[in-house]
């Protein structure tokens, strides 16, 4: 998710907020730069692609906020309609051209709803409008439905949750923020914001981020030196106490502070938004797709499983789609070295004709494979084995949940400790015991799969006395596991508020280590009352999902620890948050148990060998 404020050499010229200019070829027809009206008066810049023939045809609409100065969408676009389709490219209000103050997410409900039903008023339209894209574009289609336009017939959301707290990078569980993601994100919307307003970029390494973005392909060394200095920036603005109130935002990014004070779920802040509080509204076709390490991984693959079940009707319950395929967040980037790519792992973006984004429009938009919706409704990559497979239902129906029990005797700090996970059940086994000092946190990238680095390689932050490691022994056979992973953590902790973090991952024979996936929880939101220091508590920490062959001579690997920063905001263990307090913070002893009667396990969705 990020955003371009250059045009490359060569691109296209487009006067801003002119009367649209038109380019016409013998497949379609390109008008730039229509102002489309919204009810308040506002319009926004848009650009429509008409395919050639007679028409009346499908609609489908994009909205992004992020500029488009590559001509990579513009390729898409013209690719997308030269299979029949009118495409309409928005820029989303207060963006590039289009009128009106940016605003993350909320606008776009009312925008979204205006613009289908404009475009479904155009004389070059059949009435029939699907909303596709992937990131910012896949969040403003779920911000659409939500409003319910009547001419909006199906959406196909790529890498984007249909929730905005808790299962996602931005909140990923309740009240814990994805501090490292939100905050570079922010500073990277303030680039065209301040060229907007005609006033300095007060954070100008994320403008100097973006422009070295479009030059890496000629000059690799340039984006590489932008990307440690972003590092480097985004280093100082986390060390700021509060975080709320970091000034540079303060003016050019004012959802920052909204962002830090609404982390309640239940918040109206968030559920006016949240497409699962309005599940009524949803009562159309969609493609949920994703990638096993996506920033919104647990978000798509909630809001496939819940429509598939508490849908309006059985008829909308049957036109659920879902992809799931290798990649993170970033497009066609596979994050590990033992999953291949190339041939036969679509780009989660690429909308050619035989892709499943395309498919599923081709069939509700314009009639066509009358049999889709009794094919199998799933699609995963399994990891490990590295093939695609099709499947009936999410999670799997074969599923064997199985626990694998926390084991030691006492010394399961680092990779070199004692500690093993394993399918037999505790006795009687002493705890393990470790100190989590927020002035010394765990380090963690913004996100999972997105980045990678010496100090937070798996391999460097298992060697830490803060992290707690428990490792099978060697496995005879492989173990398959596909489907949303758990951590029933036993624990006690010094203090009355506190974290605790869980990673599964890979320990290959050769010494590598790929993690599989992860999940945290922030104890005052999941006990009654605040802890008694000293007291045991169980706390479920949610580790989202993966698909992933453990393959024979592999270890099955977990790590307990209490931060992973900037991926998680960090606990200061005084029931504050670093969002709002002025920087005081405690060590907390922590301690994990697992005896007969605290059996700490880890519960993996096993799926039987053929």
């Amino acid at each position: 998710m990020t955003e371009s404020g250059r045009r490359p050499a060569g691109a296209r010229q487009r006067m801003e907020g002119a009367p649209g200019s038109v380019e016409a070829d013998n497949e379609l027809r390109v008008n730039y730069d229509v102002m489309i009206p919204m009810r308040d008066g506002v319009r926004l810049r848009s650009d429509v692609y008409v395919p050639s023939g007679p028409g009346p045809f499908p609609v489908l609409l994009c909205r992004y906020p992020y500029s488009v100065a590559d001509g990579m969408m513009d390729v898409r676009n013209r690719e997308v309609a030269g299979q029949g389709y009118v495409v309409v490219f928005q820029h989303c209000r207060g963006r590039y051209g289009s009128e009106g103050v940016f605003y993350p997410f909320h606008p776009d409900v009312e925008d979204g709803y205006d613009t289908v039903e404009w475009a479904a008023s155009q004389p070059w339209s059949n009435g029939k409008v699907g909303m596709f894209g992937a990131s910012y574009g896949g969040l403003a289609a779920w911000l659409a439905a939500i409003a319910r336009p009547p001419h909006l017939v199906a959406i196909a959301p790529v890498s984007a949750s249909w929730s905005f707290i808790g299962c996602n990078i931005w909140y990923w569980t309740r009240g814990v923020l994805g501090v490292g993601f939100a905050l570079m994100w922010t500073g990277q919307m303030t680039t065209w914001e301040a060229e907007r307003r005609g006033v300095p970029q007060t954070l100008p390494v994320f403008a100097e981020i973006e422009r070295s973005m479009q030059e890496m392909s000629l000059n690799p060394a340039a984006f590489e030196k932008a990307v440690l200095e972003q590092g480097a920036l985004l280093e100082q603005l986390l060390a700021r106490r509060p975080l709320r109130d970091i000034e540079e935002l303060r003016e050019l990014a004012p959802w920052w502070q909204d962002w830090c004070d609404h982390y309640d779920p239940n918040d109206p802040y968030w559920r006016q938004v949240d497409a699962d509080a309005h599940i009524e509204s949803l009562t159309l076709p969609i493609q949920h797709m994703t990638g096993w390490y996506d920033f919104f991984t647990n978000g798509v693959l909630d809001g496939y499983e819940t429509m598939k079940q508490y849908g309006t009707s059985e008829a909308i319950r049957k036109t659920q789609r879902l992809v799931v395929g290798p990649w993170s967040h970033v497009p066609g980037v596979v994050p590990r070295a033992d999953v291949p790519s190339g041939p036969g792992h679509p780009d989660m973006y690429a909308l050619h004709s035989d892709s499943p984004v395309m498919e599923f429009f081709r069939h509700h938009l314009r009639g066509e494979n009358p049999e889709f919706d009794e094919q199998p409704p799933v699609r995963i990559f399994v990891m490990g084995d590295n093939y695609w497979r099709e499947e009936w239902e999410w999670p799997l129906a074969r599923t064997q949940w199985t626990s694998y029990y926390l084991h030691s005797d006492g010394r399961a700090n680092t990779i070199d400790g004692d500690g093993t996970v394993s399918r037999r059940p505790p006795a009687t086994e002493p705890a393990d015991e470790y100190v989590y000092d927020p002035h010394h946190p765990v380090p963690g990238p913004i996100g999972i799969g997105l980045t990678a680095g010496d100090d937070i390689d798996p391999r460097n932050t298992g060697r830490r006395r803060d992290v707690l490691v428990y490792t099978t022994r060697p496995l005879v056979d492989d173990i398959e596991v596909t489907g949303p992973v758990t951590l029933e953590l036993w624990a006690a902790s010094s203090v009355a508020d506190t974290d605790f973090t869980a990673k599964l991952l890979d320990a290959f024979p050769d010494g590598q280590v790929v993690t599989i996936c992860q999940g945290i929880v922030r104890s005052r939101f999941v006990a009654a009352h605040p802890m008694r220091p000293g007291a045991i508590y169980r706390f479920d920490i949610d580790m989202w999902a993966t698909s992933n062959v453990f393959k024979a001579g592999h270890q099955i690997r977990l790590y307990v620890s209490s931060s992973e920063f900037p991926t998680y905001e960090l606990n200061p263990n005084t029931g504050g948050r670093i969002t709002h307090d002025t920087g005081q913070v405690v060590s907390a002893t922590q301690q994990v148990f697992h005896d007969a009667t605290h059996p700490s396990r880890l519960i993996l969705p096993v799926i039987p060998r053929a």
